[in-house]
């Protein structure tokens, strides 16, 4: 298994989320800095590329980024001292991939082995990487095994700067590449083609991006410069224009369309300003040579050299040597829920409330590899499933506020909050340290038949699925069972189930609730309370009946008075 050891090490070094030097927050212009991660900081000290975590760990020179597979990640390419890699980036630190951080050169094989020479661009496509291999005039491809081989080498490109993948409306599934020595945008077909197909020439391309819904590419030109291109259909020779005005557009590194792709950000500035700019993409091609940009913010940090976008909320900013997470001011962070009780309802539990150990997620000792791991780019599924009926599922206010306790729950049973629910529908992955109480728009998974609510969870990098489910098997479920206890005082005339977490995993969907399911399920006993209280009362009314009958026979004067000797039951 080529990634068995790496999830043990990773399991070593992971962090918790509260414990990252780095893990700081800055308003700058009404916007939300995040550190994701800051290089150790040492000038006079020969550190190189060293995986670590944050403060310890370092990135000597990141040149292109990619979103990890999952959120709170990037993938970055780092070209500097010696060595050429591509780097891992999450809340645990910072861990190589593939490439060497002391020697460059143009290998192929495992990941451990392989070596680079001044990456820049890298993209993600499903669980495979391509990276522009500058230096070596090559694309290179990272498989999900970790295996590294070339894709175009370099009689087919020359200095690729970027690449892009693109699937057309038409079905076919492209990589774009900045063949910027040549000075054409080419394209290959990812469908096991190695066929060179020129898609654009008249500039030198640097960096792309594209909108699927406008059909537009957005390129940098010539270094300076920003171009719009029309991305027409059947393989007609496409136009392109120049978009902003020289004068003021200030650009200097990085491109990223937003999300709506009214608007393309990059770094830059006017007059030695450091700026996060916005160039308007819907006006048109008379009118997109004359524009100058907007300010998003003022930069106080180290000079971005990429631009990665996460969601219409957040994007990364990586410098040369750190990751910032940039969100807006209005989204949530951090997981203080709203809608607290305020009084504490009494809840008898089974379970003690709190775990009685805490789980140990860093070594008690240094922990020196003597090789470079080969890096997952995964998280395990957990699986935490619960009746229906114990939950007010008609109302959706109420079940957002659910959905936020039980992630708190989660959060306390993994110890940690670096993980991901995944909501339906499919896409609405949230991290575990946002806070949907005021959410509107989240719903869950069931079972067949509706009386299962199923939930799912990505772990955090290195947790075994096996140690994150027997986890959740384990949690008393404190808040949400506290949670839950006011639900019949705030929606008056519900009623809900008995609580419980089921105890499935994969087949939770095919299952029928019954309560034998839950998770510490006792049977009762073979004859109960209410057992016991009939059968002493048989008893009694037995004998009773005897006395009766004897004393009918003994004289029927008694009789009366023996019947009124019968108890009332």
């Amino acid at each position: 298994m080529p990634f068995t050891f790496l999830l043990v090490f990773l399991s070593l070094l992971a962090l918790p989320y509260g414990s990252v030097p780095a893990a700081a927050e800055e308003v700058i212009d009404d916007l939300v800095v995040y550190t994701l991660f800051a290089s150790y900081s040492c000038p006079r000290c020969a550190q190189g590329q060293t995986d670590g975590p944050s403060g310890r760990g370092s990135i000597f020179e990141a040149k292109g980024a990619t979103r990890g597979v999952e959120y709170g990640s990037v993938l970055v390419t780092d070209s500097g001292g010696a060595g050429s890699s591509v780097r891992l980036v999450n809340r645990s630190g910072v861990f190589t991939v593939a490439g060497s951080g002391v020697k460059r050169g143009l290998v192929n094989g495992a990941s451990g082995q392989a070596l680079f020479d001044r990456p820049t661009g890298i993209v993600r496509v499903g669980d495979t990487l391509y990276v522009a291999d500058t230096g070596n005039n090559a694309v290179r491809r990272i498989a999900g095994d970790g295996t590294v081989s070339t894709f175009l080498n370099n009689q087919q490109v020359s200095s690729p700067r970027y690449i892009l993948p693109y699937r057309r409306p038409e079905g076919t599934y492209d990589l774009f590449v900045a063949d910027t020595a040549r000075t054409r945008i080419i394209f290959v077909a990812l469908t096991g083609t190695d066929v060179v197909s020129e898609y654009l020439t008249g500039f030198q391309p640097g960096l792309m991006q594209i909108g699927t819904t406008t059909r537009r590419m957005y390129a940098t030109a010539n270094t300076s410069y920003l171009v719009s291109i029309n991305m027409v259909a059947n393989n007609e020779k496409p136009t392109y224009w120049y978009i902003g005005n020289i004068s003021c557009l200030g650009y200097s590194a990085g491109l990223m369309l937003t999300p709506d792709e009214n608007e393309l950000y990059y770094f830059g500035g006017v007059g030695g300003k450091k700026q996060l700019l916005a160039l308007s993409t819907t006006a048109t091609e008379e009118e997109a040579p004359k524009l100058c940009p907007r300010v998003v913010m003022n930069w106080t940090k180290e000079n971005i050299v990429s631009l990665v976008s996460v969601s219409r909320h957040e994007f990364y900013a990586i410098t040369t040597t750190n990751v910032y997470i940039i969100r807006d001011a209005t989204y949530t962070t951090t997981p203080t829920l709203g809608n607290t009780p305020t009084e504490t309802p009494t809840i008898t539990l089974t379970v003690p409330i709190t775990p009685t150990e805490t789980i140990p997620l860093t070594p008690t000792k240094t922990f020196t590899p003597t090789l470079t791991p080969t890096i997952s780019l995964y998280r395990a599924v957990a699986v935490a499933a619960f009746p229906t009926e114990s939950f007010p599922i008609n109302s959706s206010i109420l079940m957002h506020e659910l959905y936020a306790w039980l992630m708190r729950d989660v959060g306390i049973a993994l110890g940690s909050l670096d993980f991901t629910a995944l909501f339906q529908p499919p896409g609405n992955d949230v991290p575990g340290d946002v806070n949907v109480s005021q959410w509107n728009n989240l719903t869950t998974l069931h079972s067949h038949d509706g009386t299962i609510t199923i939930t799912e969870y990505l772990t955090a990098f290195g947790m075994a699925s096996e140690d994150a489910q027997a986890r959740l098997f384990a949690s008393p479920w404190y808040w949400t069972r506290l949670f839950l206890s006011t639900v019949p005082e705030r929606a008056p005339g519900t009623v809900l189930e008995e609580f419980c977490m089921i105890r499935c995993t994969t087949e939770c969907v095919d299952l029928t609730y019954r309560r034998e399911m839950c998770v510490g399920y006792k049977p009762p006993p073979a004859c109960d309370e209410v057992c016991a209280g009939a059968i002493a009362s048989s008893i009694v009314l037995g004998l009773t009946g005897v006395a009766l009958v004897g004393l009918m026979i003994a004289s029927p004067v008694n009789v009366l008075r023996a019947v009124l000797m019968v108890p009332p039951f």
